[in-house]
């Protein structure tokens, strides 16, 4: 297998809403459907990473009907099955995709493992504010981030006080230490540069039912600009959009 590769994180026991990911979202499709589609048109392979909790046997199930390549390792320790995934598949240079997300933008990938294989730990856009993308409510962009920066973030965590946090969250630890590790942050697209009132990531019943309602009027590889607009044009979608915003203050 290639040095470069996409994760896919994904597990079925959410505690706000168990299954989402394999749900029917719009029509027979589900979040892994959509986003499947998209990982296609990539010239990047790709595994699916679950965990090896028996409630997952069913994102297996879906992973070996769509001829997806399937990796199981620790549940809550996600930062430790994604180094346990990378090394089994030969991969230094990662891209991490949260399976909440029906409208990931893909085309940073190529760019982010390029710049990863040229000593950065982590990439991913900012907002204005320079927020890493991840810690906004957009779900609209992936993140990049080295093996070797994984790997050292487990050791410096090993006596941390807040290991379990991070060990969960994957990425945060990196890119909240910008001292210890080589992080670089690119502002996000000036369409969404300055946008704190949109969210695209499921969590709830209502953010399910929300990006529902927008992917009857968009396709998932609708462009960031027509997501936009269709969200300004849709007072009601707006609405719960920010109220989500509101419940899950980041």
């Amino acid at each position: 297998m290639p040095r470069n590769l996409i994760i896919i994180q994904a597990r079925l026991s959410s505690t706000r809403l168990p299954g989402k990911v394999l749900k029917p979202l719009i029509g027979e499709q589900c979040l892994l459907d959509l986003q499947l589609e998209a990982l296609k048109k990539l010239d990047i392979p790709f595994v699916l990473a679950t965990s090896s909790n028996q409630a997952d046997d069913l994102l297996e199930a879906w992973a070996q009907k769509n001829q997806v390549e399937c990796f199981r390792g620790e549940e809550y320790n996600v930062l430790q099955r994604f180094i346990d995934c990378a090394e089994h598949y030969n991969a230094k240079q990662l891209v991490r995709v949260c399976s909440d997300n029906p409208f990931l933008q893909f085309g940073q990938a190529s760019h982010y493992m390029n710049e990863l294989s040229n000593g950065v730990d982590y990439i991913s856009f900012c907002n204005a504010d320079g927020t890493p993308a991840i810690r906004t409510h957009w779900g609209l962009f992936v993140e990049g981030v080295s093996l070797s920066a994984l790997k050292r973030a487990l050791v410096l965590l090993q006596n941390h006080d807040q290991r379990d946090f991070y060990s969960e969250h994957v990425t945060n630890f990196i890119y909240g230490n910008p001292n210890e590790f080589n992080v670089v942050l690119e502002e996000a697209p000036s369409a969404i540069l300055h946008r704190n009132d949109l969210r695209f990531t499921i969590d709830t019943p209502a953010d399910f039912e929300n990006m529902h309602s927008l992917l009857q009027l968009a396709n998932s590889n609708a462009s960031l600009e027509q997501l936009i607009e269709l969200v300004d044009a849709n007072p009601k979608i707006k609405l719960i959009m920010r109220e989500g915003i509101d419940q899950f203050n980041k």
